[in-house]
């Protein structure tokens, strides 16, 4: 059943004190700090990796944009709070604020602290017409807001304010018929008044959002200028929506995609569910493809935020994926497999075996892969292009992929750190990225960490030997992001051990994004793809068995 609008939700709990909201006020200004101050680590961080001065112009113009971001947000967080400290400004954060919640009262029940961070939500897109990823993460790292009740008051706003109204009404008349009471025994009503319904007797029958609406509000408990900004949010939420949630599927959105056909000549957005309009919004890349399908059929273990495939150059990826599959079955893989299992340390293989192994399994996979990741590179430019775009509406979007779609989005990632931090602060929430054919290089890692404002996950298999073949073959080193850690802080290494093989990762992504605890992964669909897995991991023994009985005669004529 559809969530009715109701502004209680999004709005702060009337049941919160001025002393707790000044409470509250106070540890999220503390816990703001901190993130503050962790975002422009990491722009330093990429400032050394590149062996520049830290005062280098991105990062100071990312500082710029992260600190304008800060204090919009505590401003927010601050009208949401009742403006407590009087004044017509919160105070202003700067590197050397307070980060230590040491000693402060802890936060009201979730009850009364979700709606108040929904109110900042609500006040932030409704300012901006925008939906920040930093905004989304800051206020994720607190609590689970109920992005739905946004979603809904935005796109109600009428419904909600009347839902408000009935009640307000209810409140009112049970208030006059205590006041009854109370002057049938002699006390006045104005001695349980408490000045909360003082003056809000007025102009509260009118169900359009106008002036009344701001009378529900007081009532409600929002108190000084947040009365306004909300009040002129709500008259405005057709906009708003309009921006949060794009034109997916409108001619605006084709016609973006189709300029870019020069550069691929195969590219799409494609629903994997039918999109809902969540505040949020995935993106998925797959990596190579036994049929067209897999475009999305990877994806369907995510459930809540709006969730998308990009589909790019079927035929190169089907034909990239008929050669992984020629590429297992060669004896010389299989004899490749056997070393790579003895070497521990995969440099040492190079120097091991003759060149004729590599020049046998290179006429094997070389042509398919070399092309495949060559487009990968030109679809994510193509990709950073759309996103700043923003074709999938003003919202936080978070990145998917496995093999050349962790390709083509680590190379959308590099595009956005190249542009002006204005542009791209608030657009990529999270990426999880799996058995990346990408260099371990810290200075491009660095600059997509700076880049993203939640998570970034590198989900590695250190036995996908398939990977450490093509990616030595195709002329990468052994040090391989899909292969090994990599070493920067704020990259979070996830060793997927289940996989052994490049080929798994299309039917076990669901496991691997479970075991990384991304967000909105439905344990049933992930069961329904390890059952697929089965019959897939079946089928790989009985080609290596098959291999493993054709008579080896080394590394000679094949």
């Amino acid at each position: 059943m559809p969530q009715m609008s109701d502004l209680t939700r999004v709005t702060t709990p009337k049941e919160l004190s001025d002393q707790q909201c000044a409470a509250v006020f106070e540890r999220l200004t503390c816990n703001l700090a901190s993130f503050r101050n962790k975002a422009e680590m990491y722009s330093t961080a990429e400032s050394w990796a590149a062996h520049n001065a830290p005062d280098s112009q991105i990062h100071i113009d990312f500082v710029a944009s992260l600190d304008t971001w800060v204090q919009e947000t505590l401003r927010n967080i601050w009208l949401a709070c009742r403006e407590p400290g009087g004044g017509y400004d919160p105070p202003t954060l700067d590197p050397y604020s307070d980060t230590s919640t040491s000693g402060l009262p802890p936060l009201p029940p979730q009850e009364h602290l979700i709606p108040l961070l929904n109110n900042v939500l609500l006040l932030h897109v409704t300012a901006g017409k925008e939906y920040s990823s930093r905004t989304r993460t800051f206020l994720f790292s607190i609590a689970r807001i109920d992005e739905e009740s946004v979603v809904v008051t935005l796109k109600n706003s009428g419904r909600a304010v009347e839902e408000a109204e009935r009640k307000t009404n209810a409140a009112r008349e049970e208030h006059s018929r205590r006041s009854r009471v109370m002057r049938y025994v002699g006390i006045g009503a104005g001695a349980i008044a408490g000045g909360a319904l003082i003056g809000l007797t007025g102009g509260l029958a009118a169900p359009a959002i106008g002036a009344g609406v701001s009378s529900i509000l007081g009532f409600m408990g929002v108190g000084g200028t947040a009365v306004g900004v909300l009040a002129t949010g709500l008259a405005g939420s057709s906009v708003v929506c309009g921006a949060l949630f794009g034109a997916y599927g409108s001619r605006e959105t084709a016609r973006i995609i189709t300029q870019y056909t020069r550069d691929v000549r195969d590219l799409a957005i494609k629903p994997v569910h039918a999109p809902r309009e969540t505040m949020a919004v995935r993106l998925c890349v797959t990596g190579w493809l036994d049929i067209p399908e897999d475009v999305m059929e990877p994806w369907v273990v995510f459930r809540g935020d709006d969730t998308f495939a990009l589909q790019w150059e079927i035929q190169a990826l089907q034909d990239l994926s008929t050669a992984l599959m020629t590429l297992m079955k060669a004896q010389a893989m299989q004899f490749l497999r056997g070393e790579i299992i003895k070497h521990t340390v995969l440099a040492t293989l190079w120097r091991a075996l003759s060149p004729t192994i590599w020049t046998k399994v290179t006429k094997l996979i070389d042509n398919p892969w070399v092309t495949a990741k060559n487009l990968a590179h030109r679809t994510g430019r193509v990709l950073g292009d759309l996103l700043v775009s923003r074709v999938l509406g003003n919202r936080p979007i978070t990145l998917v992929g496995y093999s050349l779609g962790s390709t083509v989005i680590f190379e959308a990632l590099q595009y956005l750190a190249s542009l002006p931090p204005a542009q791209t602060l608030g657009l990529v929430q999270d990426v999880y990225l799996f058995g990346s054919p990408i260099p371990a290089d810290r200075t491009q890692w660095a600059a997509a960490r700076r880049v993203v404002s939640g998570r970034l996950v590198n989900g590695y298999g250190k036995d996908d030997y398939v990977l450490a073949v093509v990616a030595r073959v195709s002329g990468m080193s052994w040090d391989v992001a899909g292969l090994t850690p990599v070493e920067l802080q704020g990259v979070e290494n996830v060793s997927c051990d289940e996989v052994d093989g490049h080929l798994e990762w299309r039917s076990m992504i669901g496991q691997c994004l479970a075991k990384c605890d991304a967000y909105g992964v439905d344990p049933d669909e992930v069961n329904k793809q390890l059952d697929n897995t089965l019959v897939t991991a079946s089928e790989e023994t009985d080609v290596n068995q098959e291999t493993e009985k054709a008579p080896w005669v080394g590394p000679g004529p094949y």
